[in-house]
Formats: C-alpha cells, sequence, structure tokens
C-alpha cells in the first residue's frame, strides 16, 4: 500500500510539475490563441502554453536614404505565453498566475541583437464580479483601435526607418496612441448582453527634459474603456469609446503642471463577408508620434489627433484590404515662462494594401504594400512577406 501511495504521489508530483513547466497565459495584445496546449491536474490544478512566431520579409526604399532587405519581426513579436490557475475557492474565486516571454528577430543592425523581454506578468483574480488584473499586462486606452487587421497582424511604421530594430510600429502615430505593457491594477468587468468595460490605475510615465528639469508623478495614469459588440442576421458591430488621464509635475526654476489626457471611439461593422473599421483618437500632451513622453516635456500643451479607417473583405481562407490613417499635432508657440520651445504642426500618414491567407488554423501567410509619408521622418515604400505560426 506504502508503495502504492508512493507512485500516486510521484505521479501527481509529476503533473503538478509539467502543469508550471509548461504554464501560464494572457492573451496580451492581439495574438491569437488557437490551440494552447492544456493540462489539468487531479486536483483541479490547470496550465496552458500559447504563442505565435511572425516572420516579415521587408524591402524599403526610404527617400534621400538607403534602400534596405529585412528579415525582421513584425508589430507583434515572437511571444511564448503561459497560464496556470489554481484550484477554485470555496468562495469562488479562481486565482491565476500570467506570463509572457517575447522575443524579436532583429536588433539595431548588428546580428544577434534581437531584444528579448516580458510583457506580461500579472495575477488575475476572477469571480462573479469580473476579474482583477494586477501587475504588468496591457494598457486599456485605445486598446481596441489597435486591434485592426493591417497592422497588428503584420508590420505598419518602421519607426527606425530602414534599420528598425525590435517590433515595429503598427499605426502607432498614425492612428492610434499605443497602449503599450505597464505595471498596474485593473478591473475588468464580465460581459453584460454584449457590454463590458474595464479600468486601470497604471504606472505613470515620466517625460525627460533636455534642460535638466525634475519631474514629478505622484498619482497614476488612470485609463478606461467600455466596448459594446452584438450580432445580427448578416454580421455584427463593435463600438468602443475610452478616456486617459495623467498629470506631470515640472520642478525647478520653471515649475508648472500639465496633463496628458485624451479620449478615444470606434467601430467595427462587419456586413456579410465585407467589414469596416473607423477609429478616431484625440489627446492633449501626446504628440502624434503616438508615444507617451517621448516628446519630453515639450509635449505640455500639444493637442494632437490619431484616426484610421480600414475596409477588409474575406472569400475563403482570404482577406484583403485597405487601410489608412493619419496622426497629427497642432503648432505651439515657445513658452519661456515654463522653458517649453516651439513645437511644430506635424503630420504622419500610412496607406496599406494588404492580403492574409490563412492556410490552417495555425498558419497564415501575409502580404503588405506600404506608402508612408512624414514631416519629421523620410518617406518610405515598402513589400512586405510575412508568414505566421500560431499554437
Amino acid at each position: 500500500m506504502k508503495t502504492l501511495n508512493n507512485i500516486k504521489n510521484a505521479r501527481e508530483m509529476t503533473k503538478l510539475s509539467s502543469a508550471i513547466g509548461l504554464a501560464m497565459v494572457t492573451m496580451a495584445m492581439s495574438n491569437p490563441v488557437n490551440a494552447a496546449v492544456t493540462i489539468e491536474s487531479d486536483t483541479g490544478w490547470e496550465t496552458s502554453i500559447s504563442g505565435s512566431i511572425p516572420v516579415f520579409v521587408v524591402s524599403s526604399d526610404h527617400e534621400g536614404e538607403e534602400k534596405a532587405f529585412r528579415v525582421q519581426s513584425g508589430f507583434n513579436p515572437a511571444n511564448l505565453n503561459f497560464h496556470v490557475a489554481a484550484p477554485k475557492l470555496d468562495n469562488g474565486l479562481t486565482v491565476s498566475g500570467n506570463f509572457q516571454i517575447d522575443t524579436h528577430l532583429q536588433g539595431s543592425g548588428v546580428q544577434n541583437s534581437g531584444l528579448f523581454e516580458s510583457r506580461v506578468a500579472n495575477i488575475q483574480i476572477a469571480g462573479d464580479f469580473g476579474t482583477v488584473v494586477v501587475g504588468k499586462d496591457f494598457g486599456v486606452f485605445n486598446s481596441s483601435a489597435i486591434g485592426d487587421i493591417a497592422s497588428q497582424g503584420g508590420v505598419g511604421w518602421l519607426g527606425g526607418g530602414a534599420d528598425t530594430g525590435n517590433a515595429t510600429g503598427g499605426r502607432i502615430g498614425t492612428g492610434y496612441v499605443y497602449a503599450n505593457f505597464n505595471p498596474q491594477v485593473k478591473f475588468v468587468s464580465n460581459d453584460y448582453n454584449g457590454l463590458s468595460f474595464k479600468v486601470a490605475m497604471i504606472n505613470p510615465e515620466e517625460p525627460q527634459d533636455s534642460q535638466g528639469a525634475s519631474i514629478e508623478t505622484d498619482s497614476p495614469r488612470f485609463e478606461g474603456q467600455a466596448n459594446y459588440a452584438t450580432k445580427f442576421n448578416t454580421g455584427g458591430i463593435k463600438l468602443w469609446a475610452g478616456f486617459i488621464q495623467q498629470n506631470v509635475s515640472v520642478l525647478g526654476a520653471n515649475s508648472f503642471d500639465y496633463d496628458m489626457q485624451g479620449f478615444d471611439v470606434g467601430t467595427h461593422l462587419d456586413l456579410g463577408d465585407f467589414g469596416i473599421t473607423l477609429s478616431f483618437t484625440d489627446t492633449t500632451g501626446i504628440g502624434a508620434d503616438g508615444l507617451y513622453g517621448f516628446g519630453g516635456i515639450n509635449d505640455a500643451d500639444v493637442d494632437a489627433t490619431q484616426w484610421y479607417v480600414e475596409a477588409d473583405y474575406v472569400f475563403d481562407k482570404t482577406t484583403v484590404g485597405i487601410s489608412y490613417g493619419e496622426g497629427q499635432q497642432d503648432s505651439r508657440a515657445a513658452d519661456a515662462s515654463k522653458g517649453l520651445d516651439a513645437v511644430a504642426e506635424i503630420d504622419n500618414e500610412l496607406s496599406m494594401l494588404f492580403v492574409h491567407y490563412q492556410m490552417s488554423t495555425e498558419f497564415r501567410l501575409v502580404a503588405e504594400l506600404q506608402d508612408y509619408k512624414s514631416d519629421v521622418q523620410a518617406n518610405y515604400d515598402a513589400i512586405v512577406l510575412g508568414f505566421q505560426f500560431d499554437f
């Protein structure tokens, strides 16, 4: 009997070790989970593993600069997602741990220098009330706008020009503000007949100042978003609206406060095999680049908009589409009382034609044509061929 018990315990430990070894996953960003490998133990533990490997061949011609050929990551890096859920508690709560490992195919023109990182590491507490997420996770503001087909499934903006390293930019700065992955405390509601919402307190950004002023961020960034989805006989519609707000205090000889704030609205409509997405974002304190704090405190009081329109058509296993978007910011005069330089008007534009062929549930081929124009970066054209394996 003792031997049988030892064998049983050993088997149980093997199951649990395998579960933890294969472990954990949040569906971060827009990476599909097509065939997550799931293991359950006799004691109620559950673990799964999933991920994707996107690879793109990019040929680009940059006006006044170089022509380039690169094999690289796209907007999404290669990723491995782990998820471990403990047995449900007596009070009905389920506690899980989620982790994502990401790696990029290329660095900035140096062999074997692709970035290795973790974008997700959080604990989720789920119950009848919804889900509380604590730790590092994808942002809330503009997160639905980032769900467009063209950029999130492909390459999009080559933010570093011909030698763009690590992940590319998608439609950041030509359609939306990047939600990014940050430490946060977030509440995600259940689905109420198609209506859901999420709100979060997120680690604030600390914009830098070339003059050396100190930056203080003594409160979190607040982000929120409401989503509604419904289906009808010939298709369906998704709607979203969100907000962002963060205070920044600049200390020193020219002390002042300003806010990063904004709102967004958008919709995706399916009518039979035809789909269209419309998205609009308005911000203050975030420039046309669509990145929090990237322009430093000089982005203070800078008004900007991001918008895009995308149309797609699906037949058999193929999706074809066209996408156009812009990121714009208004000019602002210099303000000596705050130590701020003048800010110029900027317009970034990205047009994309794309074809996605879903050869199987797990394997997709991608073709993308780009035309990019900008007031702050060299214009370029690019031809993209891609391969993505999801598991």
